[in-house]
C-alpha cells in the first residue's frame, strides 16, 4: 500500500465516521422509520472498514468495503439535513451560477429545451450511473490484488472523499427541490422519466449537490479507462462517452444540479486523475506483472 493510499484511507474512514455519527443522531431524533433502520448497517459497514484499514492482511479488500460504507452512510445524509442543517446554500449557490451564464442560471437557460423525448433520453442517461460505478467496482472488487484495482479505488475513494466534505461544508438541495417555482418538477417525459422521478423523491438526501458527483465519478470512470494502458480499456472508455454525455446534460436538464456544481465535479475528477497517473506509474515500477503481494 503506497503512501496516498494509507492517507486517503484514514481520512476518508474518518469523514465517514464523522458522516454517520451526524446523520445517525439526526435520524434517531426524526420520525423515519427506514432512515433509523440504516443506522445499525452504516454502524457495521463502517466498524469493518476500520477494521480493514487496520489490518494488513485485509488490504486487498479495503476499496471495496470503503464503497460499501460510503453508499450505506451516504444515507444518513438526509438525518443529518433534517436535524443538523440550519441554512442552505441553494441562494449562494443559484446567485454564483447567474453570474457565470450571463443572468440566468445553467438549469434556467435548460427550461427552453424541455421535450418529452429529450427528458426520457437525459433521465436514461442519468439512471445509467449507478452502472457506470458498480460495474468497475465489482470487477475490480475481483481483480482486487492487481495494482490497477488498488489505484482505482484509490481514486474513487479521493472522489467521494472530496465531494462528501463538500456536502457538508456546502448543504444544498438542488434547483428543483429549493426553487420549485423557478424549477417545476418532474419534467414533461414517459415511463423512464417518471422512474427516475420517484427514485430521486424517495432517495434524495437534501444536501447532495454540490460537487456533482454524478459529473464527477463518471468523468473520473472514463478517464481511469482513458488513461490506461491495459487491453480494451479504451473500448470501455469510448462506451461510456456515450453516457457521459446525456446524464451531464440531466444533471442541469432535470434541475438537480447547479452549473458550479458541474464545474466542482469536473474539477475535482481532473484534479483526481492526474493523482492516479502519478500512483500507477509509482505501482508499475514497484510491480512489473501488476500483481501485488
Amino acid at each position: 500500500m503506497s503512501r496516498m493510499e494509507s492517507r486517503i484511507g484514514w481520512c476518508f474512514t474518518a469523514l465517514l465516521f464523522v458522516a454517520f455519527a451526524l446523520g445517525a443522531s439526526g435520524a434517531w431524533h426524526g420520525e423515519d422509520a427506514l432512515l433509523k433502520a440504516n443506522i445499525p448497517v452504516g454502524g457495521i459497514a463502517w466498524l469493518w472498514l476500520f477494521y480493514a484499514q487496520r489490518k494488513a492482511s485485509w488490504m486487498h479488500w479495503r476499496g471495496t468495503l470503503q464503497f460499501a460504507a460510503c453508499w450505506l452512510i451516504f444515507l444518513l445524509f438526509k438525518g443529518i439535513a433534517q436535524f443538523w442543517i440550519g441554512a442552505f446554500r441553494d441562494g449562494v449557490l443559484l446567485a454564483a451560477d447567474r453570474a457565470l451564464w450571463g443572468g440566468l442560471s445553467l438549469p434556467e437557460h435548460a427550461l427552453a429545451l424541455e421535450t418529452p423525448w429529450l427528458s426520457e433520453v437525459v433521465s436514461l442517461g442519468y439512471l445509467a450511473f449507478y452502472f457506470v460505478v458498480l460495474l468497475p467496482v465489482i470487477w475490480f472488487s475481483w481483480r482486487r490484488k492487481t495494482s490497477e484495482a488498488h489505484v482505482f479505488f484509490l481514486g474513487l475513494s479521493a472522489m467521494y472523499l472530496v465531494g462528501y466534505t463538500g456536502y457538508l461544508l456546502v448543504p444544498a438541495s438542488g434547483p428543483f427541490a429549493a426553487f420549485p417555482d423557478i424549477f417545476p418538477y418532474p419534467v414533461r417525459g414517459g415511463a423512464i422519466s417518471a422512474l427516475l422521478a420517484s427514485i430521486v423523491t424517495e432517495g434524495i438526501t437534501g444536501m447532495d449537490v454540490f460537487p456533482s458527483l454524478h459529473v464527477g465519478i463518471t468523468l473520473y470512470v472514463l478517464g481511469f479507462f482513458a488513461l490506461g494502458t491495459v487491453r480494451g480499456y479504451r473500448i470501455v472508455a469510448a462506451l461510456l462517452m456515450l453516457i457521459f454525455v446525456p446524464l451531464t446534460i440531466a444533471t442541469i436538464y432535470l434541475r438537480y444540479h447547479y452549473g458550479v456544481d458541474l464545474i466542482a465535479g469536473t474539477a475535482l475528477a481532473c484534479c483526481v486523475l492526474v493523482m492516479v497517473r502519478r500512483e500507477r506509474r509509482l505501482y508499475s515500477n514497484r510491480f512489473s506483472n501488476g500483481d501485488l503481494p
